[in-house]
């Protein structure tokens, strides 16, 4: 009989756990919400970045928020490196990629995208203060020249752009000094004009160097036309991705359904002047706040 009383706490015990399993269950059946992953690197400043108080925040964190809640989704973050935001999505992990991610024909033949863009703007091409009066950039030709920096590690998009350059054009090519540095030593050698004149970038980051620097460049968007003779730059639209599977492409729809809604309402309006100081949620606004005065 002592034996037979000896596991009754522990059965209680059980009993008390299987219970509480039970109610958490339920109250997310209740929801009917289902919990979703999105990953993104948390470094951009602006977009995808973590505030004062280590707490992610900006544009497209806030626009996933707002879609998420109009499609019916909780949803949570995780900041990752760059690479592992696909291969989290190829292994289950993460359900969304974001942090200014453009379509590819690579990447589309693996991913689900949405179809509605959040997110719209064209490359410019930044220069030191007061280089453009001395210099003037008003087609792709005017870029041969002129010093820029590389990192042969990264591939990026620049350096592709540069490299097609200058077998487009090899008897005035774009001067390059390969370098290991990143992105902000670029900055700050443009910002002092020591050996750079010209760097690929786009507008929110030259607005976020100078709120947060003082940094002051010149910069040029050329009409596409001008940077299409060289090669395709940048895609000037921005979406979420999905993974490649039925339940990706529901997802997918869900949010491309929520965004538009949120971009017919002001929302997406009113988030990227707070985050990133004009409006750039789709080309007909951009070009609508970028129109001469």
């Amino acid at each position: 009989m002592k034996n037979k009383w000896k596991f009754l706490p522990l059965l209680l015990v059980g009993l008390m756990l299987l219970g509480g399993c039970g109610s958490q269950s339920g109250e997310k059946a209740q929801s009917g919400k289902k919990t979703i992953v999105a990953a993104t690197e948390g470094t951009m400043k602006g977009i995808a970045y973590m505030d004062k108080d280590n707490k992610l925040t900006g544009y497209e964190v806030e626009v996933l928020k707002a879609a998420a809640a109009k499609a019916g989704y909780d949803i949570q973050f995780q900041t990752t490196e760059f690479a592992s935001i696909f291969a989290g999505i190829d292994s289950g992990r993460y359900q969304i990629g974001f942090g200014s991610i453009s379509k590819t024909p690579i990447r589309e033949k693996k991913y689900s995208f949405t179809k509605v863009t959040h997110y719209y703007e064209p490359a410019v091409f930044a220069f030191p203060k007061g280089f453009l009066q001395k210099h003037p950039v008003n087609h792709v030709e005017d870029l041969g020249g002129l010093r820029t920096y590389l990192n042969p590690t990264k591939g990026n998009a620049w350096q592709q752009y540069v490299e097609a350059f200058n077998a487009k054009y090899p008897d005035k090519p774009i001067q390059v000094t390969y370098s290991d540095e990143g992105w902000a030593a670029y900055y700050r050698r443009l910002n002092s004009d020591d050996g750079i004149d010209v760097l690929k970038t786009n507008e929110t980051r030259l607005y976020m160097l100078s709120k947060e620097y003082g940094y002051q460049f010149d910069f040029v968007v050329l009409p596409q036309a001008e940077m299409d003779k060289v090669g395709k730059l940048t895609n000037p639209n921005t979406y979420f991705v999905f993974p490649k599977t039925e339940e990706g492409a529901k997802m997918a729809a869900d949010f491309d359904k929520a965004i538009a809604e949120l971009q017919k309402d002001g929302t997406l309006s009113k988030l990227s002047k707070e985050f990133l100081g004009n409006d750039y949620s789709s080309q007909e606004n951009y070009e609508k706040a970028h129109a001469p005065k």
